[in-house]
């Protein structure tokens, strides 16, 4: 009974951290996985397959062969990130029930619309009592010479992994206000201006991707009037907002301020040309990509391919680049399931927003590694545990 109640308490913790502190999220999710190793041990932890477990271990078996493969494995520092994998496992087997998994949700959404509050504040005033109080360097600041406001970082280090992390609050927000709750209703217009005036321009067609695919979802005058509610306040956003009308302007050009993101995808183009099948070999992108980048002086970044589908057939080839869309393809077919057969209206609305939620996440994809930032991927994988464990009792 003490280890079930501290495993309450760490999900508590994980589920306010996801959009407030991506050290809280890592705690949590680090805490979850050794009570579960010391469970294991004893006998009393609930470590039991899961409805994902083959297309993981595919998709991870590629990532690893194409490491090999590439003859420098010692090379392939990368590996250090995806550990965060173990999120999706330890909320799976921590959550009791469809009950405590809406809970869960519930804190979440609720941290989530305290962070887009937090950040609206961010871009009318620049406040970051956050990382005063903590003596860390402010991190708030212009998004370009001459900008009316403060780009929204809320918590986080930047303006795109905040805006990128606020898509699931805002899918599970946006559900519960297509079921008529106006709290969600509330929380999803918050949520939904502060990632506006975030500027993550990939993330505006990405919440774009989560409404549309909620509308569809849902198909009833409720459904109808939450999402004309949250487009009205879009469109308020950028009627007030001459930055934001910029953004926007350009946001589908080749050239200008797209002209360094343009040629960072040419370069991942040559590599994926250059090594079809296994990639440069998982984990080994920053040191094997950079000759690659030569050809293209005018990438402004070469840390990865700002871009999920670019970056994974970069590193693990189009064989990886399958094995990432068979895994995704699994885990929305199976939580299809979950939506089809929910015995009640709130499971329903939690386990659509958690599908949307991933719509999103691929979506956003195209235009940032969004797989490769902690605080994003843990996010995902928390949403897709959700999601497989509102398929059960």
């Amino acid at each position: 009974m003490a280890a079930r109640r501290l495993a309450d308490a760490l999900l508590l913790l994980l589920a306010a951290s996801v959009p407030l502190s991506t050290t809280g999220m890592e705690a949590a999710v680090l805490a979850l996985g050794g009570l579960t190793l010391l469970g294991a041990a004893g006998g009393w932890a609930r470590v039991r397959a899961t409805p994902l477990d083959g297309v993981l271990g595919l998709f991870y078996g590629t990532l690893a062969a194409s490491t090999l493969v590439s003859g420098h494995p010692l090379e392939a520092t990368g590996w250090a990130r995806l550990w965060v994998v173990l999120t999706y496992f330890v909320v799976f087997w921590w959550l009791r029930d469809r009950r405590q998994a809406i809970r869960f949700v519930h804190v979440l959404v609720g941290a989530g619309a305290l962070a887009a509050a937090y950040g609206l504040l961010q871009h009318e005033t620049g406040a970051d009592w956050y990382r005063a109080a903590l003596g860390r360097p402010l991190l708030v600041h212009p998004r370009e010479t001459g900008g009316a406001g403060y780009a929204i970082v809320g918590f986080f280090r930047n303006y795109l992994t905040f805006a990128h992390t606020m898509l699931f609050p805002l899918a599970w927000a946006t559900a519960s206000a297509m079921g008529g709750a106006l709290a969600g209703l509330g929380a999803a217009a918050l949520l939904l201006v502060a990632i506006a005036f975030s500027t993550a321009r990939g993330v505006w067609l990405a919440t774009v991707a989560v409404v549309a695919t909620l509308v569809l979802m849902a198909r009833g005058r409720t459904a109808g009037l939450a999402a004309g509610a949250l487009a009205a306040a879009a469109l308020l956003a950028f009627a007030v907002s001459r930055d934001l009308r910029r953004e926007a302007a350009h946001m589908f050009g080749l050239g200008g301020p797209n002209a360094g993101r343009v040629a960072i995808y040419a370069a991942n183009l040559d590599i994926i040309h250059a090594h079809p099948v296994l990639g440069l070999g998982f984990g080994r992108y920053q040191r094997a990509a950079q000759p690659f980048y030569a050809a293209h002086p005018e990438a402004d970044r070469h840390s990865h391919a700002h871009n999920d589908y670019l970056q994974i057939a970069a590193e693990a080839g189009l064989t990886g680049l399958a094995a990432f869309g068979l895994l995704f393809a699994t885990a929305l077919r199976c939580g299809w399931a979950a939506i089809a057969e929910a015995p009640d209206a709130a499971t329903r609305a939690t386990a659509a927003g958690a599908w949307a939620g991933l719509v999103g996440f691929l979506v956003g994809g195209v235009t940032q590694y969004n797989f490769g930032d902690n605080e994003v991927a843990i996010a995902m994988w928390v949403a897709l545990a959700v999601l497989m464990r509102l398929r059960e009792p």
